[in-house]
């Protein structure tokens, strides 16, 4: 099946380059999926529904990421591609950012105290760098797909 998905016929050359695509956007989509579960903790925890909506502030980065977009299209460094300035160093920041989170949650998310400023900012952050990414993802699908 994996032979005719990336067949000739089905995709005219494309098919890695959908697969590439494919893989780039699961990897943003799990910042957005672990930052949609913290609600549902939350609430486990009797944490106030005002600082239940505090931390629905970490959406804001894909809400306002048509702000940023221009800046991400524009500002690069030709060496490395329009595209590749801001998708490799977003992945690593994402990637320790999340590291790093993993091993500090317990702390984070205990049952005497939640800290959700922090979890606020730490989540804000990494939604940032996913809508970062997805800019420069949804630019390079449009540059390295055939019409």
């Amino acid at each position: 099946m994996l032979k005719f998905f990336l067949s000739k016929k089905r995709f005219d050359g494309d098919g890695g380059n959908i697969l590439l695509l494919l893989l780039l956007y699961i990897l943003q989509g799990i910042p957005l999926g672990l930052s949609a579960s913290i609600p549902m903790l939350l609430q486990n925890r009797h944490i106030s529904y005002k600082e239940q909506a505090k931390f629905s502030f970490v959406y804001w980065p894909f809400s306002l990421k048509l702000l940023w977009a221009p800046l991400v299209d524009s500002l690069f460094f030709k060496s490395v591609g329009r595209r590749k300035t801001w998708l490799i160093p977003a992945q690593y920041i994402l990637g320790l950012g999340m590291m790093l989170l993993s091993s500090h949650i317990e702390n984070l998310m205990n049952d005497s105290h939640v800290h959700v400023d922090m979890l606020t900012f730490v989540f804000f952050v990494l939604n940032f760098l996913a809508a970062t990414q997805d800019i420069a993802v949804d630019g390079w699908a449009i540059t390295m797909l055939k019409r």
